[in-house]
Formats: C-alpha cells, sequence, structure tokens
C-alpha cells in the first residue's frame, strides 16, 4: 500500500481531522493534505515519526503496530527489536 493510502487509513481509524494531526504534530496542514493525496511522496523518517506521534496522541486506536505500518510504507525500517537481530518479527495473526 502506498504511504498516502496508509496514513488516510491510520488518520481516520484514529478520528482526528487533517487540522488535529497539524496541530500535535507541527506540520503544516497544506503539507498533510498532499501527503494524503499522493500529490508528495517520500517523506523524511522525521516527518513519517511526527505524523504518526500526532495519531498515537489520545487515541485507543491506533499503536505501535500502525507506526510500524506507516514506516514502512513511507520505505523505511521499522523500529528494532531486542534480543537477535536476525531474528523476523513476530506474528500478528
Amino acid at each position: 500500500m502506498r504511504f498516502s493510502e496508509v496514513f488516510k487509513t491510520l488518520r481516520q481509524k484514529a478520528r482526528k481531522s487533517k487540522y488535529r494531526v497539524a496541530q500535535y504534530s507541527g506540520i503544516d496542514q497544506s503539507y498533510i493534505l498532499r501527503l494524503e493525496t499522493g500529490e508528495r511522496a517520500n517523506p523524511s523518517r522525521d516527518v513519517v515519526l511526527m505524523l504518526a506521534l500526532a495519531l498515537v496522541h489520545d487515541s485507543d486506536s491506533v499503536g505501535i503496530h500502525d507506526v510500524e505500518e506507516l514506516l514502512m510504507a513511507a520505505g523505511y525500517v521499522p523500529f528494532r527489536r531486542r534480543g537477535n537481530p536476525l531474528d523476523p518479527a513476530p506474528n500478528r495473526g
């Protein structure tokens, strides 16, 4: 899935408006709109993390696994896990 699709899905899952995400993340609302529509692609890892933290803020429906999904959709590796770095991620099913 593309970043724009994952981001929009997670924003709706978190029940946050683009305005609220902009407030929590410090990222301009017009840039958020461009990311969500796919007009802008390849946000930096810092931007992805700021957006993810804004989505997680005061949300019971968006969690760390969603942040990892957003990172991967933007082309970044997920968070490192403790233990053997060569072990695959645990199944989520």
